[in-house]
């Protein structure tokens, strides 16, 4: 067994590591050379931060532009988002550490930072301040973007990551108007908004009566074609100096749906099981290696559903299509119509399905393959012959 690997397991993939996408590399190019910020919008794990990362990436040779990278996964309340902020945007837009302290001093005057830096000039400034400074310079940290673009002669791209994130703060809505209110202005900065739940995002770019209404340009980021995986994985495998054939890799993208993720995963591991050539049996191995590697993190989110919610996901695996029919219903014990709505909510609030229109996603491809093959057997799904 190979104990490396060309597959960018759990990390973001650009260069080489990145496929397809070409559409979506285009449009978001035009978009952020065009200053027209957007909204990248799909399930988890579908790579948009490798898509964000791979224009960036494209882009590096104009130094006109600057790419700022905020992850809002771990960012709790306001005053930890104009701190992280402010910190992401002034160092994005200079290198050096002089710099920084003077676009600090230049534009948040109202702000009195605690500002520590080390030897190294080009090091990170380590940026903390008191939430009543913070308070009253929020649309100078907001218009940071802007101004720094403008002063100096740049496009700063500002990204950020679980955007949906600021939905759960102490006033989402105020906030969300505080961030339109300024933004909406900008002319020189862009923004790029993306995040990995969909119907939140959904509902703070697509509602009416939200702030963010029509921000920008929405890309719906869909799955990664079939067609690219059978070139992909055997590029990757070569790389490792290995190989597979083109059907393999197409039976690995199959098993997992395409979900960009699930065939990374499953690829990953067939390659290190794998002698110099892939065999079936290689891929076989692998899949029950995951199964296996994963079951009691499965067995633990199944003991947090309910019984309705469990009998939701047979129904689905059986092929069900008709959820409130009176046979459907008290086939698999799903209750009354009415509860089927709940049932579909709280298994898209814990990250097991996705809902687009008539279209139902499991998020996670692998615990689809356990849910059918380890927890229900295909007999007991009515997908073989007793």
């Amino acid at each position: 067994m190979n104990g490396t690997t060309p597959f960018p397991l759990g990390k973001v993939a650009v260069s080489d590591l990145f496929t397809d996408r070409e559409a979506e590399r285009e449009r978001l190019a035009a978009n952020i050379r065009n200053h027209v910020s957007t909204v990248l919008i799909s399930p988890r794990r579908w790579g948009k931060s490798s898509l964000v990362r791979q224009v960036a990436v494209d882009m590096a040779r104009d130094k006109k532009v600057r790419f700022c990278f905020i992850d809002l996964f771990k960012t709790l309340n306001e005053e930890e988002f104009y701190a992280h902020f402010a910190k992401a945007v002034i160092e994005a837009a200079s290198t050096k550490l002089d710099d920084r302290v003077a676009d600090i001093k230049s534009f948040l005057k109202r702000l009195v930072p605690f500002i520590q830096v080390g030897i190294d000039p080009y090091s990170e400034i380590k940026f903390t301040a008191e939430w009543k400074d913070l308070e009253r310079s929020r649309d100078d940290i907001l218009n940071l973007p802007e101004k720094l673009s403008k002063a100096k002669g740049i496009t700063l791209v500002v990204c950020l990551d679980e955007f949906q994130s600021i939905d759960r703060f102490a006033d989402p809505l105020a906030f969300q108007q505080r961030l339109r209110a300024n933004w909406q202005h900008h002319q020189q900065a862009v923004y790029c908004l993306y995040g990995s739940k969909r119907h939140l995002m959904m509902e703070i770019f697509t509602g009416y009566d939200r702030p963010f209404y029509r921000f920008g340009d929405l890309m719906l980021i869909g799955k990664i074609e079939r067609r690219y995986w059978v070139e992909y994985i055997p590029e990757r495998f070569r790389a490792g100096g290995k190989r597979i054939s083109k059907e393999l890799a197409g039976a690995i993208a199959a098993s997992m749906g395409d979900h960009p993720y699930g065939v990374q995963q499953l690829a990953y591991t067939t390659y290190l099981l794998s002698g110099k050539t892939c065999k079936q049996q290689d891929v076989d191995a692998a899949l029950e290696q995951l199964l296996d590697q994963y079951t009691m993190l499965y067995q633990q989110l199944v003991e947090q559903m309910t019984l309705p919610q469990l009998g939701y996901l047979k129904a689905l695996a059986a092929g069900e299509t008709r959820f409130s029919s009176k046979e459907v219903l008290t086939r698999y014990a799903l209750g009354t119509s009415g509860n089927v709505k709940r049932i579909r909510e709280a298994l898209q609030s814990k990250d097991v399905l996705d809902f687009e229109g008539e279209m139902t996603e499991w998020l996670d491809p692998l615990f689809q393959v356990w849910m059918t093959q380890r927890y229900w057997s295909p007999r007991e799904l009515g997908l073989v012959e007793p």
